[in-house]
């Protein structure tokens, strides 16, 4: 067949990628590291939630009173991570505070360290610098 009947006939032909092809042999795509993982958490979060919906429904605690205790105990988890958050700002800014201080330190040592003294040349065309 020549190329241009080829070329002819082309668009008329089904396309074939490799998803497709792996799916007419029976096969598919390995999924990644993080496709396998998030499949598993999505699974274990809704065991999760409905293992803690089967077990409001058979606890024997009034409603009312389940109801306040997972208020109490969001309250506490809120409170915890505000706490958490605060604790954490405080030490962001005392570490870019410390660093700030050590750059200052560090860059007034070198320039006392490097400045040219009286008479001494300043490295530029041989001409000496007064100060």
């Amino acid at each position: 067949m020549k190329y241009a009947k080829l070329m002819k006939a082309m668009p008329s032909l089904p396309r074939v990628d490799a998803d497709s092809l792996l799916e007419r042999l029976g096969l598919e795509r390995r999924r990644s590291t993080f496709e396998r993982v998030a499949t598993i958490v999505g699974i274990f979060g809704a065991g999760i939630l409905v293992g803690a919906g089967a077990g409001l429904l058979a606890s024997p605690v009034p409603p009312a009173d389940v109801r306040k205790k997972l208020g109490e105990g969001m309250r506490s988890v809120k409170n915890e991570i505000n706490q958490g958050v605060r604790h954490a700002k405080q030490e962001i800014v005392e570490g870019a505070r410390h660093a700030k201080h050590q750059v200052d330190d560090f860059v007034s040592r070198e320039v006392k360290h490097n400045s040219p003294r009286v008479g001494e040349n300043d490295g530029r065309n041989g001409a000496i610098k007064a100060t």
